[in-house]
């Protein structure tokens, strides 16, 4: 139990503060080690190369105006990017609406797009979804064309 007597001491605060830091970044570190272990956010999709499908929903995305909105620290944004493989998520119009300090215009867009939830995909024409979206489910909503394989 820590009595009231030790915080009378500007001192003894800082030691006592410094001393719980240390534990809470201590067992950040064991939870990241056990995680890391545990193989949790190691995805073998996102080590993958981006598929023609991926590719190609991706150009069909861009060649209709799609915009996907998102954060950088956001996990479901991840998962999205990872659902596209490497080469294909780099290539997606995404807006970044959590670094107003480094990208203004586009914390800008997401204000002016009403963004709610990330992510957040919007067509053109206004309609938009939220939430992770698979490549099928894109392709449908976006009515993509049949890809014919050669």
């Amino acid at each position: 139990m820590v009595r009231p007597h030790i915080f009378r001491s500007n001192h003894a605060l800082k030691v006592w503060l410094a001393l719980l830091t240390a534990m809470g970044l201590s067992l950040g570190l064991q939870t990241a080690k056990t995680r890391a272990e545990d193989g949790a956010g190691n995805s073998e999709q996102s080590l993958k190369a981006s598929t023609s499908q991926q590719l190609a929903l991706v150009s069909h995305l861009n060649a209709i105006g799609v915009l996907f909105y998102g954060s950088w620290s956001c996990p479901a944004c991840l998962f999205q990017k990872i659902n596209f493989g490497p080469q294909a998520s780099e290539l997606l119009n995404y807006v970044e609406c959590e670094k107003p300090k480094l990208l203004p215009d586009q914390a800008t867009a997401c204000r002016e797009a009403e963004i709610r939830a990330y992510p957040t995909w919007i067509l053109p024409n206004g309609q938009r979804r939220e939430g992770v979206q698979s490549i099928e489910e894109l392709a449908a909503w976006t009515e993509m064309p049949e890809i014919t394989q050669p």
